[in-house]
């Protein structure tokens, strides 16, 4: 008769007590009324003496706490409970279970960390803490230095015996503190993972160069600093070493290229610098993935790599790499994954990559290659191909006949110079029937010598497209892609269309029934008809079709609001529209710019835009509206351009306005309103650059609460009724407009001496204070206007009206010094 059997089974019973659910009924048969039975328990193992030896409640559940219950099982082996919801800290009484060889706890919720009366566990073999949460943040105990048996230490939240299939979990531990030497001591060890705890710091130890059984180990995603341990060259046995991800510094040990049995290596993500490799050879013959991006690595290609003929994945993006990529490059033929991006790499692909036949993913962005696509001619498994931002020249012939590019994810070729020579500038591509995303943009493309329609007909039948940018491109001598949309009208998985800038026609009634489609950009185009084939894409966010020949009315704009409120741009400037603004569009809440000018719009500004409450900019300049600014605007807490110019706008300013503090531009010109602006209170306005009112029929005194506008560069308030003396009063400039660089105050009734504070304004390059009633003599002595000198402002009348342009390209407007004295008008009336 067992003596500690009685004892067992309460331990048994008190941890069940300490569970809050569980599934599948498992726990159900454990009760004081079979109690002698405890061995034939669910998840229960005894050995012939009646002891529990082993516990499996992986996948139960279970929620609730542990406590000190199985510490009474002294003859405990094996203790898993992974894959539950248990919200505890882990028992210290459990350092007693001197027998218990495993002990897995992964895919908990455990807080605190992993006590140091664990290093009493002299048996323990496994100890698998794996994934809990940020609130597992405890230091990593020296004590843990004394279990001579450890075999496996997973500390980290990925625990991956096979490094090739990489696994990057949604949660986390923040364990902190350096990790202690003593783990040195734990000779056994073939699998040490600290990954993703992110606060452990300090340098890695050079004592674990002593694990020479080690076969796993990873640092990734921490805070480790200083070098890598040259020592680590001694792990003769490792398989998979992680080092990405850290504040790593130095350069690469010499020492680790004599790692015979590595198959994985990752550094990326550090700040190493020199070459990556000193030596012309390695013992890396088994490497299958090599991963130094993200550093500092320069100087040549690491000539060294081309002999790992076992490669299959070897990214080396983001460095400083220089030089041009080895001739002999196709020796690696198993190589499947291959990232060179955004380095300084020149010279042609060499021809010999034309070998690497197992290559699906191919990037080569951010360089300055030179030469042709040739080389990619037999890369029939590519799947995913990267080239912009280079100098390459030629076709893009290559890809035709690679029929097996059905799972092409990104073609992308911009910013540079390709001469299409086929019927069809993009036919090369026709046959690519399962393309999803495909960019071909910013190219200057000259095809004078060719036959080309520079159609889309090429992409009729490529129907799983889902992004499309062919913007900026000039394919034919009539510079731009041309004829219609047409050939769009089938691709239902269209979601991204991006075609601004080249010479589409026709109307957009071929996007009538791709209802997936999320953005639309065809500004700069010859596009016509009305917005009615737009009415029912309730998934639009963005919609920019600018600078076109379209017209009719914003009427479909109300079905398109009333469907979907996610829309966020909606740039309809420089086209044909007539009719009323409709005030549905109040209920685009999450608008953030409005673009409506240069149109033929009448009527009244809805009220109803006061109620864009994420609204950044409205334009609606140049059209033909009328009434007044709906004071209701003032409640736009977010808005910071509000462009009303060249209108019929009546009435007052509202004073409102200046509870929009987030503004930085307010064009109020060319109108016909009335009153002051001394009701607007500046003060509120901090952020204000530009203010314009010229051309209306404002009267009242100079509004002196400006001064308090201290990021002020422009203000015009020329050809109104504006009149009194300018104030020079000092309290209110300390300092006074110091930002200001454009100041228009013509055609007005100021009177009075020109105060002395304008002859002070440090930034200032364009005044005129003609056709007004100043009296008194002007300085000789202008050295004060130091910014004549410097030319910065764009001094026309528009004040830089918007940080946006309809393509998104920025446009810089710069005066030549020796126009802009030409441009200072200053009249002075009265005895000289």
């Amino acid at each position: 008769m067992c003596c500690h059997c009685p004892r067992e089974a309460d331990a048994l019973l008190k941890f069940k007590a300490e569970i809050e659910n569980y599934t599948d009924n498992a726990l159900d048969g454990w009760t004081t009324g079979n109690r002698s039975a405890y061995c034939s328990w669910t998840r229960v193992i005894c050995n012939d003496e009646l002891h529990v030896i082993s516990l499996n409640f992986s996948g139960l559940k279970m929620n609730g706490t542990l406590g000190p219950s199985l510490s009474k099982l002294e003859y405990l082996v094996d203790l898993d409970l992974s894959h539950n919801f248990l919200l505890s800290e882990l028992p210290v009484e459990w350092g007693r279970l001197q027998r218990l060889q495993t002990l897995n706890v992964h895919d908990n919720f455990l807080f605190g960390g992993v006590p140091a009366e664990y290093g009493n566990m002299s048996s323990l073999r496994v100890l698998y803490i794996g994934t809990q949460d940020e609130f597992f943040d405890g230091f990593i105990p020296e004590e843990l230095g004394l279990l001579s048996e450890l075999e496996v230490l997973a500390l980290g939240a990925v625990f991956n015996f096979d490094a090739k299939q990489e696994y990057y979990p949604h949660r986390s531990n923040e364990m902190r503190g350096n990790i202690p030497k003593s783990i040195a001591n734990c000779t056994k060890l073939w699998y040490l993972d600290f990954f993703g705890n992110y606060y452990l710091t300090g340098p890695i130890p050079r004592e674990y160069g002593q694990l020479v059984n080690l076969e796993y180990l990873s640092f990734e995603q921490n805070n480790f600093t200083g070098s890598i341990p040259s020592e680590l060259g001694n792990l003769t046995k490792i398989k998979y070493l992680h080092l990405g991800t850290n504040a790593l510094e130095g350069e690469f040990p010499v020492e680790l290229a004599s790692l015979s049995e590595l198959e994985f290596l990752n550094v990326k993500n550090n700040f190493l610098t020199g070459s990556f490799l000193t030596v012309d050879s390695t013992s890396w013959r088994r490497l299958e993935t090599l991963f130094i991006d993200g550093n500092n690595f320069l100087g040549g290609f690491p000539r060294a790599v081309t002999a790992m003929t076992a490669l299959t994945i070897f990214s080396m993006f983001d460095n400083e790499f220089t030089g041009g990529l080895p001739e002999n490059l196709g020796q690696l033929s198993n190589l499947q994954v291959f990232d060179f991006r955004i380095n300084q790499l020149d010279g042609e692909l060499p021809d010999s990559l034309n070998n690497c036949t197992q290559l699906q993913r191919l990037e080569a962005a951010g360089n300055n290659l030179t030469g042709t696509l040739y080389p990619l001619r037999n890369l029939s498994l590519l799947e995913f191909l990267s080239v912009e931002s280079n100098r390459f020249t030629g076709t893009l012939d290559p890809l035709r006949n690679l029929s097996l590019l059905n799972s092409l994810f990104v073609f992308v070729i911009t910013h540079q110079r390709l001469k299409l020579q086929y019927g069809g500038t993009l036919d090369p591509l026709r046959n690519l029937s399962l393309l999803e995303t495909l960019f071909v943009m910013y190219n200057s493309l000259d095809a004078s010598e060719n036959n080309l329609n520079g159609t889309l007909e090429p992409l009729r039948n490529v129907s799983l497209l889902g992004s499309l940018g062919l913007g900026y491109n000039r394919f034919t001598a009539n510079n731009g892609l041309t004829g219609t949309l047409e050939p769009l009208r089938n691709l239902s998985q269209l979601k991204y269309l991006y075609a601004w800038n080249n010479r589409f026609t026709g109307t957009l009634d071929p996007l009538r029934n791709l209802s997936l489609l999320h953005k639309l950009y065809a500004s700069k185009n010859m596009l016509t008809g009305t917005l009615e084939p737009l009415r029912n894409l309730s998934q639009l966010v963005y919609l920019l079709v600018s600078n076109n020949n379209l017209n009719g009315t914003l009427e479909p704009l109300r079905d398109l609001s009333m469907l979907s409120n996610g829309i966020m741009y909606l740039l309809l400037s420089n086209n044909n529209f007539r009719g009323h603004i409709p005030a549905e569009l109040g209920k685009l809440s999450n608008l953030k710019i409005l673009f409506l000018h240069n149109n033929g719009l009448s009527g009244p500004i809805p009220s109803s835009l006061a109620d864009l409450e994420s609204i950044n900019e409205i334009n609606l300049g140049n059209n033909s509206l009328t009434g007044g600014i709906p004071p209701e605007l003032g409640r736009l807490q977010y808005m910071e351009y509000l462009i009303l110019h060249s209108n019929n706008l009546t009435g007052t300013i509202p004073a409102s306005l200046a509870n929009c503090s987030s503004l930085r531009n307010i064009r109020l010109s060319k109108n016909k309103l009335t009153g002051t602006v001394t009701q607007i209170d500046f003060l509120q306005l901090r952020s204000l650059e530009t203010f314009s009112v010229n051309g209306n029929q404002l009267s009242g005194e100079f509004p002196v609460s400006v001064y308090n506008c201290t990021e002020l560069k422009l203000l015009d308030l020329s050809s109104n009724e504006f009149s009194e003396e300018l104030p020079d009063n000092y309290e209110y400039s300390q300092p006074v407009l110091r930002e200001l660089r454009v100041l228009k105050l013509s055609s007005n009734k100021f009177g009075g001496s020109v105060p002395g504070w304008i002859w002070k304004l440090p930034e200032l390059q364009v005044l005129d204070l003609s056709h007004n009633s100043f009296t008194g003599v002007c300085p000789t002595n202008l050295s004060g206007l130091e910014g004549f000198i410097r030319l910065e402002a764009s001094p026309d009348d528009a004040g830089g009206g918007s940080s946006v342009i309809d393509d998104f390209i920025p446009v810089r407007v710069q005066v030549d010094g020796g126009k802009l004295l030409e441009q200072i008008s200053i009249e002075a009336k009265g005895p000289a």
